[in-house]
């Protein structure tokens, strides 16, 4: 066999902690060959981002160590060297380089982001100052950063997130790597950013013939643009394959379930997620068995001992390691999916926008002299149904989240109206909010940073119920919040834990439980699933639609994952800079979009099926969403518009109304 670009043999990490040794890495192999793209994926805490770092040495040590395995790059085991040998930071960067999840935490604020660039390209290349300088206007301009020659002088605080990623991945490439490792490097983006990010990053493959490593939980990212995958468990490669082999002939049954996990732009709907029971093992608790025996709908009693199955090869390129045979998982599959709860939604408005308006007064100078307005909301409608759900999507700077907080009365609205079962409470004074902030619910986007950390998590689960005086005595209290608990799955055993002893699904479920404590009719979901995996993803989703099935309950579902939205929603709004572009019944939506954003948008959510992938017809958009401070004249969305006439530019388009179908743009009838 010719000899690999990267080849990684049987690599052990562990930590020292003071629960016990933590094998984070525990026998991995793989291989990467040059111009090739594979992907690693797996849940939070699989070992996926430690094994990179490994080869690389950039673990802490301690408490970190890597006690076995090779590496071999470049005809050498690079895992031989020490961590801070010039061999070694010669790899790093010129052999090998890595563009890391959040690039605010690895770009220096202080120094310009052409400074940063620079100084890899002195090192590595041996440039000089000028020249070096030049090198990076030339990486800027190739990553799509617009002026590149002037904005080399920019801070890293002066770029949006899609933009900072691209500086990294700029600063990546500046020495002409052989091997791209990117570790989660779209996860916080918009699906628009996400799917420029890592077009750029195949087209770089293409181009110079460098090798690209993908570290995801996201399976459709992986079936889009991966061409080999190795999914990792508990520090453990279980199956590796192409991906077609993967996506048509699933092998390891925790593979199998991250797929079912997913919600499909082109599934059936009705059907519930089929959720991965439990969460990861504790790393520091490994029993020796197959590290999935715990949640695998499969085990039985060959499977309880303290070996690790072999793999079981089914092609050159695709094996899994357990014990049954792909034509026996499927023989012994768990009983069909099941079939949503069907509800029935009413045709009495719990909640309408009127011409709902927030504008930010612009100040200048030390006496604040007002010298304008941005618009964050401008003249929004919305009608909300007793029991539907609305999805609200857009991408990042669209008004989702602001709106939010207006309707929640948290800020004022500028202008319109906001009735609540016909009630307007745009001018209700804050002391009569009460009754409407008890019925009108939120669950917010990051679950660690909404609970307080001094709390017990029965406290923040139960304050509801003390400020509204909804329990008679403490023994209705201690009632209510055990059914709370047991109503969001979580064991009420577990409410004197503090927030910081759950994992990320569970604290998701206690912010679901806070929500229901004052017993709301109306929630509003702020990207509630976005920093989760996809397995504990399905066991939020699938708990929103069962609590709104026996409670009644009347939901704002707002994020830019269109797949998710698609599988939760009644009806969807698509917003762009603050204005509504388009409403309607989510099946409309997805058949036959009308505004060339919705278009676009649904064009960036991968579909977890490489076959289809290759066969879609896709809508892209350039650029990412204006400044509000600069607002563009006419249709908000023409600069980025592929349809745009001299008539966008000037006039702005409202929403029409195209039997319940509603959408604003001028050009509807020319391309729909």
């Amino acid at each position: 066999m010719a000899e690999h670009l990267l080849d990684v043999r049987h690599l052990k990490t562990v930590f020292h902690m003071g629960e016990g040794l933590v094998k984070a890495v525990d026998d991995a192999t793989f291989h990467v060959d040059e111009g090739e793209i594979i992907g690693i994926v797996g849940e939070s805490g699989s070992g996926k981002s430690v094994t990179m770092m490994s080869i690389l040495k950039l673990i802490a040590m301690p408490p970190g160590e890597i006690v076995g395995g090779e590496a071999w790059f470049g005809g050498k085991d690079i895992l031989k060297y020490a961590a801070n040998s010039p061999e070694l930071r010669e790899i790093r960067g010129g052999g090998i380089s890595m563009i890391f999840q959040e690039p605010m935490t690895s770009l220096n604020p202080v120094l310009t982001v052409g400074q940063q660039i620079m100084e890899s390209i002195m090192l590595h290349l041996k440039l000089s100052k000028s020249d070096a300088r030049a090198r990076a206007i030339e990486l800027l301009t190739q990553v799509g950063i617009p002026d590149a020659s002037s904005r080399i002088d920019y801070y890293p605080t002066q770029f949006s997130g899609g933009m900072r990623q691209r500086v990294m991945i700029a600063m990546a490439m500046s020495c002409n790597p052989k091997i791209l490792i990117a570790d989660e490097a779209t996860t916080a983006l918009d699906v628009t950013t996400q799917e420029q990010i890592l077009e750029l990053l195949r087209n770089i493959v293409k181009e110079t013939n460098t090798a690209l490593i993908i570290i995801t939980h996201n399976l459709s990212i992986i079936a889009r643009y991966a061409e080999r995958i190795y999914v990792m468990y508990a520090g453990n490669i279980v199956e590796r394959a192409t991906s077609e082999e993967l996506f048509a002939e699933p092998s390891h049954p925790y593979t199998m379930g991250l797929l079912r996990a997913i919600p499909r732009l082109d599934s059936d709907k009705s059907q519930r997620l089929v959720s991965i029971d439990g969460i990861p093992p504790n790393p520091a608790l490994k029993t020796g068995r197959c590290p999935f025996f715990e949640r695998c709908p499969y085990a039985e009693a060959r499977c309880d001992v303290k070996e690790i199955p072999e793999p079981i090869v089914y092609s050159v390129t695709h094996a899994a390691a357990c014990r049954f045979r792909r034509e026996e998982l499927i023989a012994r599959a768990p009983a069909q999916v099941q079939t949503a709860e069907k509800r029935s939604i009413g045709k009495t408005p719990i909640l309408q926008l009127v011409n709902l308006s927030k504008y930010y007064p612009v100040t200048q100078g030390i006496a604040r002299r007002k010298i304008g307005d941005v618009k964050a909301l401008d003249d929004v409608n919305i009608t909300i149904y007793e029991g539907e759900t609305l999805g609200l999507v857009g991408e990042s700077g669209c008004g989702k989240t602001t709106l939010a907080k207006t309707v929640l009365r948290l800020q004022p609205a500028t202008g319109g109206q906001i009735l609540f079962r016909g009630q307007d409470i745009t001018a209700l004074k804050e002391r009569k909010l009460g009754d409407i902030r008890r019925e009108v619910q939120f669950i917010f986007q990051d679950p660690y940073g909404s609970l307080d950390p001094r709390q017990t998590a029965g406290s923040v689960v139960g304050e509801a119920i003390r400020t509204h005086h909804l329990a008679k005595d403490k023994a209705d209290y201690d009632r209510r919040v055990n059914e709370l608990f047991e109503a969001v799955g979580l064991d009420p055993g577990l409410k004197d834990r503090a927030p910081h002893e759950f994992s990320g699904g569970q604290r998701q479920r206690l912010c679901v439980a806070a929500a229901l404590a004052s017993e709301p009719s109306f929630v509003i979901c702020d990207e509630p699933i976005s920093a989760l995996d996809v397995s504990i993803q399905a066991q939020i989703i699938n708990l929103l639609i069962d609590l709104q099935a026996k409670r009644g309950l009347t939901y704002l579902f707002i994020a830019h994952d269109l797949s998710v939205v698609r599988h939760i929603s009644d009806r969807i709004a698509v917003m762009y800079l603050g204005r509504v572009v388009e409403i309607s019944p989510w099946d409309r939506l997805y058949e036959n979009p009308l505004h060339p954003y919705t278009r676009a948008l649904l064009s960036a959510i991968p579909i977890p099926d490489p076959v289809v992938e290759k066969a879609r017809v896709r809508t892209r958009i350039e650029g990412e969403v204006p400044s509000l401070m600069n607002r563009p004249t006419g249709c908000v969305f023409h600069p980025r518009c592929p349809y745009a006439t001299e008539r966008c530019a000037k006039e702005v388009p409202t929403l029409q109304d195209y039997d319940g179908h509603e959408a604003a743009c001028f050009r509807i009838g020319e391309f729909a």
